[in-house]
């Protein structure tokens, strides 16, 4: 193709259409490490510098390139399983798990012709035929030490679990410190540090593809490896991300190649 000059229109690119595709062992189909933000791609060698001092003032005379070393940093927002698999060092995925998650909320009682409730709809909750109610505790028993409830309660299908009032001391309007437990089924599981092989690399290829008719780059790596590059963090109200870098490595005589149009 022609040489560009410089101020061309076709040497902007606007990002687009940009993906990370992994083959893990160089084995088998690429698959997409997720919805992700690349942080940056970062190139950087090392040199060995000579310089001399033959005409009376140290000045360089040759710098040699001594270590080849580049990355590419990415912030995923697809934390599944596979990817906090690689992040972890997890071992094999197994699926149909079942787990019993906690959780506590402070709900205001209520009461109808079949007795006084609290109200699990108001906790957030939908999945109310896997919720058993373990606990209500006065709001003001911050140790917890005396639960108002002698047996479990199980919620009916409006999320409403039922208590006898007489022998609570709750109302209806009063506030109580409600726990229960969710049955949480058909979920992925990975051991932390459970990996055989300790590290993972494999072939990848990231692209940035301007489908509205922008610049088109497509860099072939021959090796990465996958790690960890950051804190793991689970924000209230924002996306949870999970951070990665691959580090780019030689394999049969090259880093691989980038393309462009």
């Amino acid at each position: 193709m022609a040489q560009e000059i410089l101020n061309s229109a076709n040497n902007i690119n606007q990002p687009h259409n940009v993906s990370i595709w992994f083959q893990q062992d160089w084995t088998g189909e690429f698959t997409e490490l997720g919805d992700l933000l690349v942080d940056g791609v970062t190139l950087s060698p090392e040199f060995a510098e000579y310089r001399s001092y033959r005409n009376g003032i140290n000045a360089l005379r040759k710098r040699f390139l001594i270590t080849r070393s580049a990355t590419i940093s990415a912030t995923l927002a697809e934390p599944n399983i596979v990817n906090l698999q690689r992040v972890v060092f997890g071992g094999a995925v197994a699926s149909g798990q079942t787990v019993t998650a906690y959780e506590g909320k402070h709900l205001t009682a209520g009461v109808t012709g079949l007795g006084t409730y609290v109200d699990l709809v108001d906790a957030g909750e939908t999945d109310f035929g896997n919720i058993t109610v373990t606990g209500l505790y006065a709001v003001t028993d911050v140790l917890e030490g005396t639960n108002l409830i002698s047996v479990d309660i199980l919620p009916d299908t409006d999320g409403k679990a039922y208590f006898d009032s007489t022998d609570t001391g709750i109302d209806s309007g009063d506030i109580v410190f409600v726990k229960y437990e969710i049955s949480v089924s058909s979920l992925y599981s990975s051991e932390i540090f459970g990996a055989t092989n300790t590290t993972i690399e494999g072939a990848a290829r990231f692209q940035s593809r301007n489908l509205q008719g922008g610049v088109v780059q497509i860099w072939d790596l021959a090796s990465v490896n996958l790690a960890p590059n950051g804190d793991l963090i689970y924000p209230i109200d924002a996306v949870q991300t999970v951070p990665m870098i691959l580090t780019l490595q030689e394999r049969s005589g090259t880093f691989g190649t980038v393309y462009t149009k």
